[in-house]
């Protein structure tokens, strides 16, 4: 299990984790992840998250009847050693495998900001991923492996009404967690010349 407390070395190798072991993770450690996710920023410090976390085998067996329903027919497993056929494969043993994911961990928001008038859906948004990102950070430094995915919104309305979640709140990702099958490593990003722009967009 690779620990590290280096926060650039978190960001340098936070690789999307989707291999996972079946082992469980204590639930000490998904509070932890919880604790980190919500030190993050929040629209007027409003806070309006909250993190559902499915652990138990009824619910994991849901979700994963569910993700196999919705895309495990779509995928055509590639073979090569390309790095998208690499992802695609790990994409497709997650999705099979998904209920042998030790924890799910569905960060959520309120719309709720600002108090008065009509609330802005941007700010909900613009709470909840900053929190994700956190969150996602504190799996890599406790060794454990996670993936930020859009998986929920296929079918977002069957996980509300099993899991109860309110009408007022919406799901912001789904990141399955646990001990990584491979290693971190260095991400794979464009320079940083490439993306920054000195005093204006053509400096």
């Amino acid at each position: 299990m690779s620990i590290t407390s280096d926060i650039f070395e978190v960001m340098d190798t936070c690789r999307a984790m989707r291999r996972l072991k079946p082992d469980p993770v204590d639930r000490d450690l998904l509070r932890k992840l919880v604790h980190a996710a919500t030190r993050a920023p929040s629209a007027g410090n409003t806070q309006l998250w909250g993190f559902l976390i499915v652990d138990e085998p009824e619910g994991k067996q849901f979700l994963g009847e569910l993700m196999r329903e919705q895309f495990g027919a779509r995928f055509q497993v590639p073979e090569g050693d390309e790095p998208p056929a690499r992802m695609m494969r790990a994409v497709a043993e997650l999705v099979n495998n998904f209920d042998q994911v030790p924890a799910v961990i569905f960060p959520c928001v309120e719309n709720g900001y600002p108090p008065e008038g009509e609330p802005n859906p941007m700010f909900m948004w613009s709470t909840i991923y900053p929190a994700t990102q956190n969150l996602l950070l504190a799996a890599r430094a406790l060794g454990l492996g996670a993936a930020m995915t859009t998986f929920q919104m296929a079918n977002e309305e069957a996980i509300r009404e099993r899991f109860g979640v309110p009408e007022n709140v919406s799901i912001g990702a789904t990141i399955p967690v646990g001990y990584p099958k491979g290693n971190f490593g260095p991400v794979t990003r464009k320079p940083v010349e490439d993306v920054i722009h000195w005093n204006g967009w053509n400096g």
